[in-house]
């Protein structure tokens, strides 16, 4: 961080971005595979210098409540990928709540660095539908993170596969949503697609420097095609 009274770097361009995975008791006969993907994404990004500086990467998973599992850094200062463990319920309220308070943490520390913050992404990944209490619980909390009004308002993509439901993941979706197409492969398939679903978007949007994403990933159906305000 620069001292106090010294001008402040221009380091250029960067984009908040965060992977918010599905870690709920649904995925445990996926968690050696979930974790398998996980560490060859951050691996295959941490050798892309082009996206580690400036994809600004922090992951959380959320079960029954969520949790920072590496906060936001650039991808050349991890040393060690954490272990993902599945169990719990799917509650997307409290994700929704920590993603808000997050980006207010994060996305000024960027800037005190010296980067131009660009809007934060969201990459959410799950297998299944909210068991939030009552159902529609995730509502209020989703719509102030999404709030216009609230200038660090994210975008989201939402990919879905197993028991997910496609009127929830399109609600919750600000910009895109992609749903695996059961006839094409089972779950086990479907979660490293959309790990390499996000690898390809995080690595286009460096290279353009604002949000692409992938018009087709293998073994899911484009739900929407719909940009936001970028």
């Amino acid at each position: 961080m620069t001292a106090p009274g010294e001008p402040v770097p221009d380091r250029g361009k960067a984009m908040p971005t965060y992977i918010a995975l599905d870690v709920s008791k649904s995925m445990a006969q996926h968690e050696d595979l979930l974790n398998e993907t996980l560490a060859k994404i951050v691996k295959e990004l941490y050798l892309n210098p082009r996206v580690s500086e400036f994809v600004h990467l922090s992951i959380v998973a959320f079960s029954a409540e969520p949790t920072v599992v590496v906060k936001m850094t650039e991808l050349t200062r991890m040393r060690q990928m954490p272990v993902l463990r599945c169990h719990g319920g799917t509650r997307f309220g409290p994700l929704f709540d920590l993603l808000r308070d997050r980006i207010d943490i994060d996305v000024p520390l960027l800037q005190e660095h010296g980067y131009s913050v660009l809007r934060p992404v969201v990459f959410l990944l799950t297998d299944g539908a909210p068991t939030d209490r009552p159902t529609t619980a995730w509502q209020e909390p989703h719509q102030a993170l999404v709030d216009p009004d609230w200038r660090r308002h994210p975008r989201i993509i939402s990919f879905g596969f197993g028991e997910a439901v496609e009127e929830i993941l399109r609600r919750m979706s600000t910009v895109q949503t992609y749903m695996a197409d059961p006839a094409l492969g089972d779950a086990a398939a479907a979660l490293p697609e959309a790990m390499n679903g996000m690898l390809s978007s995080m690595v286009a949007t460096a290279q353009a420097r604002e949000l692409r994403l992938p018009n087709e990933v293998a073994g899911y159906r484009v739900l929407s095609e719909e940009y936001v305000e970028q």
